[in-house]
């Protein structure tokens, strides 16, 4: 498990919102960089394979559940129960990023870390970001991901399920970048108006590499 008094002082963080390019940066980052990658979304399936009720009760619930029931929740559900989802989670992520060689710069992307966790990590600010799309443009965006519309198909109301989805990523946006930024830690909002070269010339501004 998670160990405090292990040093993390070799990787970055890139959190946020989906539909943000931050994956589309952090592997340019360990392209451009060398660095080891780690991708929160592709170890996902592992640790929901792997929770078990009394330690991650919000990962065991929320497993179980069809795309209809989930997307059919209240929004501040949603939000709610993403959040505590990302909570019991991040024990399996270090776990998986503990175990990496330290040899070379990390990078660690994922919705998954939250400021409250990575906060205690960090030698300083210069090592997290955070980025998030604001709703316009997420809402426009997302609706052009091909593999979203298999998931509403399967929802008793696609367009109800559809608003939910984007009403719930809005709502996590809203949170991350405000627990980010209360913290002192660099958020960019993504609306469209620079490039995703641009933004990846920020980011890597912001951790000085």
């Amino acid at each position: 498990m998670l160990s405090e008094k292990n040093d993390y002082s070799h990787v970055y963080w890139i959190g946020g919102s989906p539909c943000s390019g931050k994956s589309t940066i952090a592997e340019k980052l360990a392209k451009d960089y060398s660095c080891t990658y780690y991708q929160c979304d592709l170890f996902n399936e592992k640790h929901v394979t792997k929770c078990h009720p009394s330690e991650h009760p919000t990962m065991s619930r929320l497993k179980d559940m069809s795309w209809n029931a989930l997307w059919s929740r209240p929004v501040e559900q949603q939000v709610e129960e993403e959040l505590e989802f990302y909570r019991e989670e991040f024990g399996m992520i270090m776990d998986d990023v503990s175990a990496l060689p330290n040899t070379s710069p990390t990078i660690v992307e994922g919705a998954a870390l939250l400021p409250e966790k990575v906060e205690h990590l960090v030698p300083s600010p210069h090592h997290a970001i955070w980025i998030v799309p604001v709703p316009a443009f997420q809402k426009e965006h997302y609706a052009k991901r091909e593999w979203i519309h298999e998931i509403l198909e399967s929802c008793d109301d696609p367009g109800a399920a559809f608003r939910n989805w984007m009403d719930r990523d809005i709502g996590f946006a809203r949170y991350v970048a405000k627990d980010a930024m209360d913290r002192g830690f660099k958020v960019i909002f993504v609306d469209g108006s620079r490039s995703v070269q641009e933004n990846y010339e920020e980011v890597r501004r912001h951790f000085m590499l």
